[in-house]
């Protein structure tokens, strides 16, 4: 009731002045202050966000390390977006009801019902093993799913040459320090030219990790986003800068919505070229693009949790092994 009482009470304020003027039959609307009207919208909304932040820290402080930490991650930046997204069919943002509910009991770390108790692969099952078990190929199309959209906005934003898991240049693996990956058939996620600048070629490698996994579980976020992005510009930087000529881009994303130091960067150069050639705000196209990736990452986290991860059965018959022209020999069956 508390809440009811604030907003009935921030409305009242706002709508003081026009309440005068009906009262009054005032039939000039040019009387009404709009300036003013706008000012103690602006003043009405600070102090309803000051309000709720410190509903949230009263509830923080009461909270389990576990809710603490899985509270902290819903905060952040666009991590909460596909819960105020029109759920538009057209871009693949709606959920049904098990998907919703399985992403919400995600979101705060609570048990997820009906899923098995030991997983395929033979360890004890769990919200947290599901996004990291790698049977099944569950990690492999979230990872592709997220690679798939910041192409697709790249070539969107007029970005020359963009390649999805392009090939690199042979090296000499001597030339190079032991942490660089120097394999002749190593590639990168991403690969295009016009990103930060006309004739550069960059090079972007995508990791969607777990937050709460066993490596992860005893790190903050901060943390996180910095040793996987250290990570892997220590296996790749090196060999994009000698033997590619071009720049190196970690992306680090986190299965709650979350992203590093640099995705926020090249999110940010995405934003201003498509601000110029759409002829949109900055910050609708930030917030599609926003919504675009997290629905990415959520509808690939939630089929995890209850994807299947069996064998295949015994008599499953390979597709290798299926003619496709089959057909009669004969026109008739009659015997002779």
């Amino acid at each position: 009731s508390s809440g009811i009482n604030a907003e009935y009470n921030f409305s009242k304020e706002v709508t003081e002045q026009l309440t005068s003027l009906i009262y009054s039959q005032e039939l000039d609307s040019t009387k009404l202050d709009k300036t003013a009207v706008n000012k103690k919208k602006i003043e009405m909304k600070k102090r309803k966000e000051e309000h709720f932040r410190q509903q949230f820290d009263t509830l923080l402080q009461q909270a389990s390390p576990k809710l603490r930490r899985h509270l902290d991650q819903a905060r952040e930046k666009g991590a909460s977006v596909w819960i105020t997204a029109l759920p538009l069919k057209s871009l693949n943002y709606v959920l049904n009801k098990q998907d919703f509910q399985d992403s919400i009991r995600l979101r705060y770390g609570w048990a997820i019902e009906g899923t098995p108790r030991v997983c395929a692969c033979g360890t004890e099952n769990s919200p947290y093993h599901a996004l990291d078990c790698k049977l099944g190929g569950y990690v492999s199309m979230r990872h592709d799913s997220v690679r798939d959209t910041i192409a697709f906005f790249m070539r969107e934003a007029s970005c020359k040459d963009v390649k999805v898991e392009p090939g690199m240049a042979p090296v000499n693996a001597s030339l190079y320090k032991s942490s660089t990956i120097t394999q002749s058939d190593a590639r990168l996620d991403i690969s295009a030219i016009g990103v930060y600048s006309p004739f550069e070629r960059s090079f972007f490698d995508i990791r969607v990790t777990h937050p709460n996994c066993a490596s992860n579980e005893y790190k903050d976020l901060k943390q996180i986003y910095m040793e996987h992005e250290h990570a892997k510009r220590v296996a790749y930087e090196e060999r994009v800068l000698q033997a590619e000529k071009g720049s190196f881009i970690p992306l680090i994303f986190t299965t709650s919505g979350g992203m590093g130091p640099s995705s926020k960067v090249l999110l940010k150069r995405l934003v201003e070229k498509l601000s110029f050639i759409k002829r949109e705000k900055t910050n609708i196209i930030m917030n599609h693009i926003r919504t675009r990736i997290r629905f990415a990452i959520l509808r690939s986290t939630v089929i995890a949790l209850r994807g299947n991860r069996g064998k295949i059965h015994s008599n499953y018959i390979s597709f290798d092994n299926v003619s496709l022209k089959i057909g009669p020999v004969a026109r008739s069956y009659e015997m002779p």
